[in-house]
């Protein structure tokens, strides 16, 4: 078993060298030094932002958060006109399964029917279009069987 402790250290070249135990020492108290000098530098910066900010007082001090966007609403496209008009016509919370059903026959009423796999994942992506992006409709938890929709 070798006495010294070696290991491998990348430079900034990426190349490897080998380091004995005092180099590894010596490179462990050099980094807390520039961890102590850094948070030195760290509280005099916070020290001088107050002293600002009560110079400008703090009604004035501009925020660091970044404002939020504003999305315009998306357009409600046939299919999602067909899932809240079904939720609408029952009247209470409709579960997906409710919703598919109505839905598609709806869908064949208005000529847009297609596969049902596609009208399936049409159908859910109006749900999660709805319920999430645009908030027109809200998930409720319905009795140990999942979500069901509402307006």
């Amino acid at each position: 078993m070798p006495t010294d402790l070696t290991i491998f250290y990348f430079f900034d070249q990426m190349e490897k060298h080998e380091l004995s135990k005092d180099e590894i020492i010596g490179l462990i108290a050099e980094f807390k030094s520039e961890v102590r000098k850094n948070q030195v530098k760290i509280d005099f910066f916070n020290e001088k932002i107050e002293e600002l900010t009560n110079i400008l007082g703090e009604t004035s001090y501009p925020s660091m958060k970044k404002e939020e966007k504003t999305r315009k609403p998306y357009p409600l496209s046939n299919w999602d006109k067909i899932v809240l008009e079904v939720i609408k016509e029952n009247g209470k919370p409709t579960t997906s399964r409710e919703i598919y059903d109505r839905a598609m026959i709806k869908a064949k009423e208005q000529g847009i029917a297609m596969d049902e796999s596609k009208m399936k994942s049409k159908i859910n992506q109006c749900l999660v279009k709805l319920s999430g992006r645009r908030n027109d409709l809200k998930k409720v938890r319905y009795g140990g069987r999942g979500f069901a929709y509402s307006l």
